[in-house]
């Protein structure tokens, strides 16, 4: 073996051992159309995405994107790249699909946010009273789902995948916008929830 072919063997080496189970998964369903990695990559991720869909939509509607959604997935199985982040590729699918179907039935509130620009500083003492705090201190569920319902549709989705545990810049990606503008929609939809909360 050469030189050159041992130094892409061990680099090729790193790189799986950098991707995640689910980019690993994935990748094997696109190459060799593994049912069973499939099977896996859908109960990883499929009650996440039911979700995040949920909080905008309704159950039903929710429920049918998440079906649609795993179909489109299958079917755009070779777009899926070494490098990407599944999770975030699987979201952008449902995101994607949800809009198409609320704009055909003309259910979605577009709601254009009046993006400001703030800085860190701002940003930062906002995010310190995190809603998370506010769940942890005894507030039940359904109160705060009622309460994220109520919010704008993207402050909602912006909040709901911060939750889901995405960072800023996947955030960005998945709904197609600037991370400052991310940042000021979840600035918004934190603040919009402390005020409702408070009321309680």
């Amino acid at each position: 073996m050469s030189i050159g072919a041992s130094l892409q063997n061990l680099f090729q080496g790193k790189r799986e051992k950098a991707l995640g189970v689910s980019e690993r998964l994935m990748l094997q369903y696109s190459a060799k159309g593994d049912e069973a990695s499939l099977a896996a990559l859908f109960d990883l991720h499929n009650n996440k995405l039911f979700y995040f869909l949920k909080v905008l939509s309704d159950s039903t509607v929710a429920e049918d994107i998440c079906q649609r959604t795993w179909i489109k997935v299958i079917e755009n199985s070779h777009l899926f790249k070494s490098g990407d982040n599944f999770q975030a590729w699987l979201f952008t699918i449902g995101r994607r699909t949800l809009i198409d179907e609320l704009r055909k039935s003309a259910k979605l509130e577009y709601n254009n946010d009046a993006v400001e620009s703030f800085s860190s500083g701002e940003l930062t003492k906002h995010a310190q009273s995190t809603i998370e705090e506010d769940v942890a201190k005894g507030l039940e569920k359904d109160v705060f789902k009622a309460c994220i319902q109520q919010l704008p549709y993207k402050q909602k989705e912006a909040l709901s995948l911060q939750l889901e545990g995405f960072g800023l810049r996947e955030i960005a990606a998945i709904c197609g916008a600037e991370k400052e503008t991310v940042k000021t929609r979840i600035r918004y939809a934190k603040d919009s929830l402390k005020t409702m909360l408070e009321k309680l």
